[in-house]
């Protein structure tokens, strides 16, 4: 709710922010028109992109970006393609989870991830996979809302020769079994414990057994953005076969604590983590007690 909250008033104040103001905020209150970016580059908005083109909007205008030019638009197609030439659908855009991936570069490890094998759990729309297999990595990569997976899916088509390298399933990272998983809209500030009306039953992996149905031996990089998930996912020991641990921890939802920061913090000491910063990724109003990133080594 916060996120949505946040999502909105960015949407009101930022709209008005430079010279296309008013003629776009008027575009998008009617949902139709061409909105202008800063870069002089326009794009149609209708009842069924306006979320997204919002989005796209507010990428520009908050961090900057050069929509159009560095950042080459296709809207027929309706793509995007990054500044290093991966493309995206622009269907479920969204301006926060891009700029942490592609502007902030919080998933950063290495300059060179060349061989080496990532496991990365709450891959939204297929953004930080291909972000991964860009850099050489092979990405196992899973995510339980099956929208996000389907245009995470199309995604990873429009990048044939990276995506051989990614594997993407529609599975939850928690405990072995099923989870209830919301059915709605792709939105990546969703997680199994938002109180949604329509659910789906979705198949729910350890860590042991992605290791073991892929015959994955030599893991190197764990990335989990689960929602407060990772609370579960932090017993389990093959964690400590990683040699680098990234987790986006989130230790309220709803208004109810579901863990704590360093609980976290002592299992990935315990499992031979020697190297542990915490930082914030991005510029959501949280307490970096509340959510934020760890990032561990040996």
């Amino acid at each position: 709710m916060a996120r949505e909250l946040f999502y909105k008033l960015s949407y009101f104040f930022l709209i008005l922010s430079n010279k296309y103001g008013f003629t776009n905020y008027l575009h998008f209150l009617i949902k139709k028109g061409k909105i202008a970016f800063p870069s002089g580059f326009s794009i149609r908005v209708n009842k069924e992109n306006f979320r997204d083109i919002l989005s796209l909007y507010l990428f520009s205008i908050k961090y900057g970006v050069d929509i159009g030019n560095d950042w080459k638009i296709d809207e027929n197609n309706y793509t995007l393609t990054t500044p290093d030439g991966i493309k995206f659908s622009l269907k479920g855009f969204d301006h926060i989870i891009f700029a942490e991936t592609f502007l902030y570069d919080t998933h950063f490890i290495d300059y060179n991830l060349e061989g080496r094998n990532v496991i990365h759990a709450g891959a939204y729309v297929g953004e930080t996979a291909l972000y991964y297999a860009k850099k050489g990595a092979y990405v196992y990569a899973f995510e339980p809302q099956l929208d996000c997976y389907n245009i995470a899916m199309q995604n990873l088509r429009l990048n044939p020769e990276l995506s051989s390298r990614i594997v993407l399933k529609n599975w939850a990272i928690g405990e072995d079994g099923e989870i209830e998983f919301p059915q709605t809209r792709c939105n990546g500030g969703i997680s199994a414990y938002d109180n949604y009306k329509e659910k789906v039953k979705v198949r729910s992996v350890s860590i042991s057994t992605i290791l073991n149905e892929f015959n994955i031996t030599n893991p190197d990089i764990l990335d989990l953005d689960i929602k407060g998930a990772e609370f579960q996912v932090i017993n389990d020991k093959a964690i400590q076969k990683f040699q680098i641990v990234r987790i986006e921890y989130l230790t309220v939802i709803n208004g109810k604590r579901i863990g704590d920061l360093n609980y976290l913090i002592e299992k990935l000491k315990a499992y031979g983590f020697t190297k542990i910063r915490i930082y914030k990724h991005n510029e959501l109003p949280y307490n970096i007690s509340v959510n934020g990133t760890i990032l561990a080594s040996k």
